[in-house]
């Protein structure tokens, strides 16, 4: 590998002088590459402003000056020798000029004035001379070799707060009426770092990522050396967050709204990673395999399980199916409690007055937090279950649940819910064991305790834990993350903004969020910002009445027809159900190409249309609290899935719970024949 080059005496002062000021109004790039016909140019440095513009800035550790024009200017050597050199004032220029050019070809960076186009901000160009007076370069202002307050030498570098001052006392051009949006500063963070953006699978640029999405994409992994160093040294804010960490793992939370980008931040991360720490071994686990599908695909990975891909840098596994490679011949297909209780129980759950679903969630819940002991559970604090479970329910509930585990350690064959704490038992001494350098997690917020504690068991000792989740998402479970042994105090950013989605879906979407008082009020919740950026906008979502069961497919498939004619491919066209038995309605349409799923496998996925049909009977028991908090998180996560647009369905009576959307919706009504 060739040697890097080394930055001079001037380029580290100005470095560390443009670190000091203040970040939320300025950002530099050092020797940022600026494409041009010719090839490419490079300034020393690129500083923007919010409240000015664009400086193109160059360094010269020249120790004396002889004489210049506007043209060249003469250096004295210390041996007494002269050497001219091209005046930097029309290098900088020169360079600013190529920078022009590339702003000039981003459409966004446009505005009108006065009926004429013009870029949103200002540039201007600045000089630094570290070793050379204030005193001696105002003689060659007076002389007219550069325009006054363009080059500032060691009086003007003393302090950030004095370069600051210079910047500002350039002769822009004029002065920005309000500071530039985050949008235009991204866009030019792209343009000077190409690396920022965002390419859909056909390779061409569809976005950039903000500036907190590129410090998570690229924020260092402790402990491992990088491939190539950076000319300067980079602080990692985390440097100390690991000290009271079980088994010392180096964590980060990336918590966001829907549609924010944390899928979006979590595979470029894995990019970056496994480019500049190439032997690293990386691991990302997903919630279900439809997720991990799509995250293969973004990654161009092709192995279709972690076993398959035990050699590879990076392995991409959905968690069950990870575990499943770890237990190997230990493997046991699982049964699925709810089934076996109807088929086994139905007397005790009749008496219960209790479902088999809820039951089998109970006992799902026991085993994910470890709460095998009767009489603990017996004491366990059960509030939010929907319904009450007093203590003689809880008692024959034991009952069940002893007579359960007997049947199942009879027959050898255990749930799904105890299916981690076998993984983790076959780990210790294993490959396994301590094999990862970091884990990758996407739709954290459904991994249970049980879930965690086996995932940290894969990693190094002091390895890296890179965290995406959304509570206002989660499907099947809601644990904080106290709750599942991590502490992530200090360790979280979170996403606000909902890119994914036009502003009509997202804010038809939390509207749900904003009426419901235990979705609003959670701990956890990411409040979205729909100010900070401009959002894309498109048709209102359409909430369409259906007099019936036929007029509502007769809707379905009639909109599904004028997508396919508009040109969306059927693979980006999605039917959302909110339950699995109406899934066998549209078979047709997923033989189509479609992709027809209901609630539970869609985390993750993202669409250009989405339908969501069936909402009548969403919230069978509409008095229910807590039943109308788990179908309100579910119907957010579906409306989410959609890009472009969203479309709702429902028979006869809109469910009360569904009424904040009426706000935000465009209603039809579908009249049977």
């Amino acid at each position: 590998m060739p040697a890097l080059p080394t930055p001079t005496y001037g380029e580290r002062l100005l470095q560390r002088l443009l670190r000091d000021l203040p970040p939320k109004q300025f950002f530099f790039q050092y020797e940022p590459q600026i494409i041009t016909p010719a090839g490419y140019s490079k300034p020393d440095f690129v500083i923007v402003s919010a409240l000015l513009g664009v400086v193109v800035l160059e360094v010269k550790d020249w120790v004396k000056l002889h004489s210049g024009d506007q043209r060249l200017i003469t250096t004295l050597r210390p041996n007494g020798e002269t050497a001219p050199y091209p005046n930097p004032v029309r290098t900088a220029e020169g360079y600013a000029y190529d920078l022009n050019r590339r702003f000039e070809q981003r459409a966004e960076l446009w505005e009108q004035y006065k009926g004429r186009p013009c870029l949103r901000f200002p540039w201007q160009v600045m000089v630094a001379l570290p070793r050379i007076s204030q005193r001696i370069i105002t003689q060659f202002e007076q002389r007219g070799v550069w325009p006054k307050g363009m080059v500032i030498g060691q009086e003007m570098l003393a302090s950030p707060a004095h370069l600051q001052r210079a910047i500002h006392n350039l002769p822009w051009k004029y002065r920005l009426e309000q500071p530039l949006s985050l949008d235009v500063l991204d866009i030019i963070r792209e343009i000077l770092n190409p690396s920022l953006v965002v390419l859909n699978d056909d390779q061409q640029p569809v976005g950039t990522l903000t500036e907190l999405q590129h410090n998570l994409v690229t924020e260092p992994l402790r402990g491992l050396l990088p491939r190539q160093m950076s000319l300067f040294n980079v602080e990692n804010d985390l440097s100390n967050e690991a000290l009271d960490i079980p088994e010392n793992a180096h964590v980060r939370l990336v918590r966001g709204v829907a549609g924010s980008g944390k899928t979006l931040v979590l595979v470029r991360r894995v990019r970056h990673m496994a480019e500049i720490y190439p032997e690293a071994r990386l691991l990302v686990l997903t919630f279900n395999v439809d997720l991990a599908a799509d995250l293969r695909a973004r990654l161009g990975n092709t192995p279709d399980h972690a076993q398959q891909a035990q050699q590879a840098q990076v392995e991409i596994s959905g968690f069950h199916r990870l575990c499943r490679v770890i237990l190997g011949d230990r493997w046991r297909d699982p049964l699925r409690l709810a089934d076996w209780l109807r088929d086994r129980e139905r007397p005790a759950l009749e008496s219960l007055g209790l479902s088999a679903p809820f039951v089998a969630e109970e006992f799902a819940w026991r085993r994910e937090v470890g709460l095998q002991d009767g009489n603990a559970y017996l004491e366990a604090d059960r509030s939010g279950r929907g319904q009450r479970l007093d203590r003689a329910k809880r008692a024959a509930l034991n009952a069940l649940f002893e007579r359960i585990r007997a049947a199942q350690e009879q027959a050898g064959t255990p749930d799904w819910d105890e299916i981690p704490s076998l993984a983790l038992a076959a780990l210790e001494g294993t490959v396994w064991q301590g094999a990862y350098d970091a884990i990758f997690i996407d739709e954290a917020q459904d991994f249970a305790p049980s879930w965690m504690q086996m995932i940290r068991a894969l990693l190094k000792p002091g390895g890296s834990l890179f965290i995406c989740d959304d509570p206002s998402q989660s499907i099947f479970r809601s644990y904080t993350w106290q709750q599942k042994g991590l502490s992530v105090v200090g360790r979280s950013r979170i996403l606000r903004v909902p890119f994914r989605s036009t502003r009509e879906i997202s804010q038809a979407a939390h509207s749900l969020i904003e009426a419901d008082d235990t979705l609003r009020t959670a701990e956890e919740r990411a409040e979205p910002d729909f100010t900070s950026y401009e959002l894309g906008s498109g048709p209102l979502p359409a909430l369409i009445a259906c007099a019936d069961a036929e007029s509502e497919t007769r809707f379905v498939t009639d909109k599904v027809r004028d997508l396919l004619a508009a040109g969306v491919p059927p693979g980006q066209i999605a039917i959302l159900c909110h339950a699995k038995w109406h899934l066998a309605r549209w078979e047709g349409l997923r033989q189509q190409g479609l992709y027809v799923q209901f609630f539970d496998r869609m985390k993750g996925l993202e669409f250009h249309s989405v339908l969501v049909p069936h909402l009548h009977d969403t919230f069978p028991h509409a008095t229910d609290a807590d039943e109308v908090t788990t179908a309100r998180r579910k119907l957010f996560t579906a409306m989410t899935r959609a890009r472009w647009r969203l479309f709702m369905s429902y028979q006869k009576t809109l469910p009360k719970p569904l009424e904040p959307i009426l706000s935000y919706v465009w209603c039809e009504t579908q009249n049977g024949r």
